[in-house]
């Protein structure tokens, strides 16, 4: 809630844990408690959009995004995009999901990979975004050649 009061255009979930939990571990220990929060969260007054991020779920997101409340969804790297994307609510949107090693790697393939993740998620809201954390040793140059490969695109 502060972060709402404080001006914040959004507010983000991390479930870092949730890679490799079976269905029904994931319901019980990833979805039911980002359900609960969002209701607690919402029940508060605020009105920003919730981004949710469970980290290594799989297809296992789609649970996630019909049943917990969040309006849009953090993609980690391992999730295949057009496969998610023809699955998910039309009109969901995602965040994500370059590699931070790639990023870290940089070379002519960190702007193919961009262009692919943009052309990927074309149909939906899309944020681009890593899929997961920035790495100390990523060079700010890199970081450049991605934000000019977005605007190109």
């Amino acid at each position: 809630k502060m972060q709402a009061d404080a001006g914040a255009d959004a507010l983000m979930l991390f479930e870092s844990w949730a890679e490799g939990l079976p269905e029904d571990a994931f319901d019980r220990w990833v979805i039911g408690p980002t359900a609960r929060l969002v209701q607690r969260v919402r029940a508060l007054g605020v009105k920003q959009p919730i981004i949710g991020f469970p980290r290594g779920a799989g297809m296992l997101v789609l649970d996630y995004a019909e049943r917990t409340g969040v309006n849009a969804v953090g993609l980690d790297t391992a999730i295949p995009l057009k496969r998610i994307s023809a699955a998910l609510p039309k009109g969901m949107p995602v965040q994500g999901n370059l590699d931070p090693m790639r990023l870290v790697a940089g070379g002519p393939g960190l702007e193919t990979r961009v262009h692919e993740i943009i052309a990927s998620l074309k149909d939906r809201p899309h944020i681009f975004n890593l899929g997961h954390g920035v790495t100390p040793e990523v060079p700010i140059s890199n970081v450049e050649a991605v934000l000019k490969a977005i605007r190109a695109s």
